[in-house]
């Protein structure tokens, strides 16, 4: 915790207190103090540092966001022109899993449409990505179902597409049965449990699946929920890198169990 500020105006409360004869005036003189001097120091930095943590998650979110858009793109056109329900599948995915303003819709389109149109390989966006996300799994495995939602855009599975899709398991890192775990999902699968839900990333960052009961997904809820909380890394003596890491994704648990509880109450 932060004392300077509390320690430095509290020894002047101290001073002043009991020079001017107060009963215990030293020791309400520094208590006072060191109240007034959180309040004008310590807290200030504690917000500063409180923005600056949202900013660094607001970049983090950004930097996801600009790797989604060109790798689905570059997947999109892997098979052929860019179809109507691929273009389809990116507007749900701008309005309803990222719920972008206009402003941001405007700029993922034009991500969209310079990765399309730009000479940047796939595999030089996936190594990329890996290298900036690699220790965010569920990030990983989220842009995973979102390249294979990509793919099924148009119900078929072109060998191109494959290919990709293949190449990007190898790069982050995604063994075979979880690669076929995914693909089941989308071209095994009865064809309503087939299509691309925007749920899909907050079951994937529970290890939770459609067909579990809500009961079986709070317990998971609650195991990942104290395995990440924040005051437990902090407890550790974790490092600040580590306990932003921790609040992130704690963060992530807390949001995706509250859509899938909202979810099934409609």
């Amino acid at each position: 915790m932060e004392i300077r500020g509390k320690l430095l105006i509290g020894i002047i409360g101290m001073v002043a207190c009991d020079q001017m004869g107060f009963p215990f005036g030293g020791f309400w003189g520094f208590v006072l103090g060191a109240a007034l001097g959180h309040w004008l120091f310590d807290r200030r930095k504690d917000q500063r540092i409180s923005d600056k943590e949202y900013q660094a998650y607001r970049r983090r979110q950004g930097e996801f966001l600009y790797y989604v858009f060109s790798m689905c793109a570059k997947m999109a056109k892997a098979d052929a022109p860019v179809n109507q329900p691929e273009v389809n599948l990116m507007e749900q995915i701008i309005r309803q899993q990222f719920r972008l303003s206009d402003k941001g819709r405007l700029h993922a389109i034009q991500i969209w449409k310079e990765a399309k149109s730009g000479n940047t390989p796939f595999e030089q966006y996936a190594r990329a990505f890996y290298r900036d996300f690699a220790r965010d799994r569920h990030q990983v495995l989220n842009m995973m179902d979102l390249l294979f939602a990509t793919a099924a855009a148009d119900g078929r599975l072109h060998p191109r597409e494959e290919e990709l899709l293949l190449r990007a398991a190898g790069i982050f890192h995604v063994g075979r049965l979880q690669f076929d775990r995914i693909k089941f999902r989308y071209y095994q699968a009865p064809r309503e449990q087939a299509r691309w839900s925007p749920l899909d990333p907050y079951y994937a960052i529970l290890g939770a699946t459609p067909q579990e009961s809500l009961d079986l997904i709070k317990q998971k809820f609650r195991k990942l929920a104290m395995e990440w909380h924040p005051d437990k890394l902090t407890a550790r003596g974790a490092s600040t890198e580590a306990i932003r890491h921790a609040k992130e994704k704690f963060q992530q648990i807390n949001e995706a169990y509250e859509k899938i509880v909202e979810a099934r109450k409609k």
